[in-house]
């Protein structure tokens, strides 16, 4: 029988002891006399109602989620679509970054949080999030083809399977900018993995002045340096990086970086089963305790942040949004971050369980997010509002049936794919 970690139920009470807390409150209202008064909407509710998944229409959803919320046999009407839509502006969207926030630092004093070679193992990606045809949003977040979207980027720890820092901006500000706006929230003793978008002589610098570890790929025509690399035959070297470029070296100025600095960045050669070859650059310099055998894996181990955008695109239904203004996009993409967390976290608690209880099997198996996710549809709300060792139990079980194998190795060519469906904005899909 699979049983649930006794300190979880810490993780609940700390995230439900701020959604009552006054300070708390105050702090994610948009104004001072909003949530003073009792309503059915309070400040508790609405976060609830956000992080329960609304994506069929509002009324059928908000009729459900108060069915679950006041544990009643029947669904009725309590509140309407309209009062949700004019209540939720009331709502700062980064009350659900405070809330993950916060779990994290939960994470870090349970010591949850997985390391590599000693060091965190993060991962910074970024994509586009089409957004329903709306003036304010097209105006907010800018537009491509014409068409609303917003350009997302996510910091990810690739171990814990977290998303530490989330951004929602416009897409005239590129992934190398982005990449700079998540460094503070990096933490102490992490390595940041990217992908061959992102290198660049200002961000190599600013990286390096922050101390904070990395590790690229690179173009094999990246400069001259890693030409002449590519061209020695070596496997591993350690190298002096200029920026001669014309316009890198103007973006360097713009960036307050001396274009002129020479900067120490390790090389190593990475060849494919396919036999193509690619290039790794990173700060890690010290070949004893880093040797060139380490980075093809480790550099493999990037792609869980790509994994982690099919999670919100597709399990989790991104796009589809519960509103079509700038706030309702804001608070939706970030309570999906913290569902998400709140699901992956309550996985990865159970794979212990689902190791010993799958040691017999040919194949390592672990929990399905699907299954898992949509199992805390209406079960998390119930969970938060009147939390029991019964209701947890229940909810550990039900996740811990829901498996998936694990097929290490397994690839495939990768093939044109017709897009995935975006949603309809005339209709939403029923529940």
């Amino acid at each position: 029988m699979t049983t649930q970690p006794t300190f979880f139920p810490k993780i609940v009470h700390k995230i439900t002891s701020l959604l009552s807390c006054p300070e708390f409150i105050a702090q994610h209202r948009t104004h001072p006399k909003h949530f003073t008064r009792k309503r059915h909407l309070t400040f508790r509710n609405l976060i609830l109602f956000l992080l329960n998944q609304p994506k069929s229409a509002l009324q059928t959803e908000l009729d459900a989620f108060f069915q679950a919320l006041n544990g009643s046999a029947f669904e009725t009407q309590v509140v309407t679509a309209q009062a949700f839509s004019k209540a939720r502006q009331k709502l700062s969207a980064s009350v659900f970054e405070a809330l993950n926030s916060a779990l994290q630092a939960q994470m870090d004093e349970l010591g949850l949080h997985k390391t590599w070679q000693g060091l965190r193992l993060l991962a910074v990606d970024g994509s586009s999030m089409h957004l329903p045809l709306e003036d304010p949003l097209a105006k907010h977040f800018g537009t491509h083809k014409g068409l609303p979207v917003a350009r997302v980027s996510v910091l990810q720890d690739l171990l814990s399977n977290q998303a530490l820092h989330t951004l929602l901006i416009t897409p005239d500000v590129d992934e190398r900018g982005c990449a700079s706006m998540h460094l503070k929230h990096a933490p102490d003793h992490s390595l940041i993995l990217f992908d061959r978008g992102y290198p660049a002589h200002w961000l190599f610098s600013e990286l390096q002045r922050c101390e904070q570890q990395f590790l690229m790929r690179l173009t094999l025509t990246h400069s001259r340096e890693v030409r002449a690399f590519v061209d020695s035959g070596k496997d591993d070297d350690t190298v002096s990086m200029t920026c001669r470029h014309g316009l890198s070296r103007q973006v360097c100025r713009q960036s307050g970086v001396d274009p002129d600095t020479a900067l120490q960045i390790r090389l190593i050669r990475v060849t494919l089963p396919t036999g193509e070859t690619e290039v790794l650059a990173t700060s890690l310099l010290d070949t004893g305790a880093f040797p060139a055998e380490l980075f093809a894996d480790l550099y493999q181990r990037r792609w869980g942040i790509e994994t982690d955008y099919r999670r919100l695109k597709q399990t989790l239904s991104l796009e589809n949004v519960s509103g079509r203004t700038v706030c309702a996009v804001q608070q939706d993409i970030h309570a999906c971050q913290l569902l998400k967390n709140l699901a992956l976290l309550m996985q990865a608690l159970q794979q212990p369980d689902i190791e010993r209880k799958t040691a017999h099997r040919k194949l390592a198996w672990k929990a399905n997010f699907t299954q898992g996710v949509s199992r805390l549809k209406h079960t998390l709300v119930a969970l938060l509002v009147r939390p029991s060792c019964e209701a947890l139990d229940n909810l550990w079980r039900l996740l811990g049936n829901s498996l998936s194998a694990v097929r290490p190795g397994r690839s495939s060519p990768r093939r044109r794919k017709r897009p995935a469906t975006k949603g309809c904005e005339g209709y939403k899909p029923t529940r």
